[in-house]
């Protein structure tokens, strides 16, 4: 069991990782979460903890010391992250609600719906600590599912640690990617044919399972073939039936691509996927530009063949790196396709697919309405950079504190190319980039063919 921590008024931090002096701390206007571990947190296992959630309510202060309001109660808790957890001094965290014998429990932390899989984000190299949740809002908006979020300000073990987002990590779930549930022992007829949750991405942590795309991408590192891992189900409980129906069946949708019968509605990539889905996926990873958006952390569900079956893209999934965050695959650069972006030495190539896809007229047909009905609704440029705005005034006084516990303004940290000396000069370089990319994507979807 671990002795919850409490707090007088005054707060002094010790911020030895940083370099920087301890800074007091009384009190937020963002809810606070209060971890207590008292060990090193490792990648994995998850270790032991205790978790605690003050929330106030809006217009309200949250101190430490004050009394719980939103969870009071044990977790198991570990480091996430591929890049993040090698090249970046500020942590992200995997959470997971427990009860007192250990059981995952399932609870509403900040008003989400009821689960107990959870991410503690820390924006780090995207200094307006706002990329990913501007883009899970923006994908919500669009009717699609994305993480939910909300801004809070993590204590660790007594010690201050800046600005995170507690979100929801993607799993199969009646509040999160809403398809049926695949058992282990559904493994013929209906009951296999979903629901599945792949992803193309690096590997990471202890998983292992997946497999190599039979389609080839020009690259070097090997196979130029990317990697579909399992998500949900985990490689350790998909069982092998369903694996190979999974595979298979991607596979198919993969080579129906590549095939000259690519529209076909019965032999096409039509039989295979639901367009919408793919359409926003595709509209919503190009605004944002983001370097990963086909090549990593690209995810995708499928549903039992009852349910309609068809494949869906989705949730989008780690954005800190778009919206001109990244020097390379010219990510910087508000022009261009990035779906038809190449490094030949790269070993994580964009899939072969996607290039065809989207240059057949049929998904440029539906792309282009789909730009026009969202640039007149939640993708209008006054919407838009009104929603940077107000994050923006949300976070104006814990960005000091952030920054303070993190003194990254005004320094390089991989892969920025623009570097802003202020958290106002970072937010201005988003909010003209954005209007930047807007402008060019005008002129791509909305000119006349």
């Amino acid at each position: 069991m671990f002795l919850r921590s409490r707090f007088v008024c005054v707060l002094l931090l010790a911020l030895a990782a940083s370099g920087a002096s301890a800074q007091p701390f009384e009190s937020s206007d963002l809810p606070l979460v209060i971890v207590d571990v008292g060990r090193e947190i490792p990648n994995e296992p998850k270790v032991e903890g205790r978790m605690r959630i003050v929330d106030n309510g809006p217009g309200e202060r949250n101190r430490p010391d004050d009394a719980a309001t939103g969870y009071d109660g044990p977790i198991g808790i570990e480091l996430r992250g591929a890049t993040s957890r090698t090249k970046y001094a500020k942590k992200q965290y995997a959470v997971e609600t427990r009860d007192e014998a250990g059981a995952n429990l399932n609870v509403p932390l900040l008003g989400f719906p009821e689960e107990n899989d959870w991410i503690l984000h820390a924006p780090y190299s995207d200094k307006t600590l706002m990329r990913n949740v501007l883009a899970y809002r923006l994908a919500r908006e669009m009717g699609q599912y994305a993480s939910r979020t909300r801004y809070v300000e993590l204590i660790l073990d007594g010690e201050y640690q800046g600005v995170y987002v507690l979100m929801e990590k993607i799993k199969r779930d009646d509040g999160r990617v809403d398809i049926a549930t695949l058992n282990p022992d559904e493994t013929s007829g209906d009951d296999l044919t979903g629901g599945y949750i792949v992803k193309i991405d690096k590997r990471s942590g202890g998983e292992r399972g997946g497999w190599l795309s039979p389609v080839r991408a020009p690259g070097w590192g090997g196979s130029g073939r990317p990697l579909y891992q399992f998500h949900d189900p985990k490689p350790s409980e998909i069982a092998p039936e369903q694996a190979a129906y999974i595979e298979n069946w991607i596979s198919d949708f993969e080579r129906a691509l590549m095939a000259e019968t690519i529209e076909d509605p019965a032999r096409g990539y039509p039989a295979f996927i639901d367009l919408a889905s793919f359409v926003d996926y595709f509209l919503l990873v190009e605004l944002s530009k983001n370097v990963d958006g086909y090549r990593l952390s690209a995810y995708f569900h499928k549903d039992k063949d009852s349910n309609g079956g068809l494949l869906r893209a989705g949730p989008v999934w780690d954005v800190n790196i778009g919206f001109g965050n990244a020097d390379y695959y010219s990510g910087a650069d508000p022009e261009g396709w990035q779906v038809l972006m190449t490094q030949a030495e790269d070993p994580f190539q964009i899939p072969a697919w996607w290039p065809r896809l989207v240059q057949t007229e049929s998904f440029q047909s539906a792309a282009r309405a789909r730009w026009a009905e969202l640039r007149a609704g939640p993708l209008a440029t006054d919407s838009l950079v009104a929603r940077v705005d107000g994050i923006a005034d949300q976070l104006d006084e814990a960005q000091a504190r952030n920054f303070q516990r993190w003194p990254v303004l005004g320094r390089r940290i991989w892969p920025n190319e623009f570097v802003g000396e202020t958290y106002a000069e970072e937010v201005d370089f988003l909010r003209s980039w954005l209007r930047q990319r807007l402008a060019w994507m005008d002129g791509e979807l909305l000119a006349e063919p």
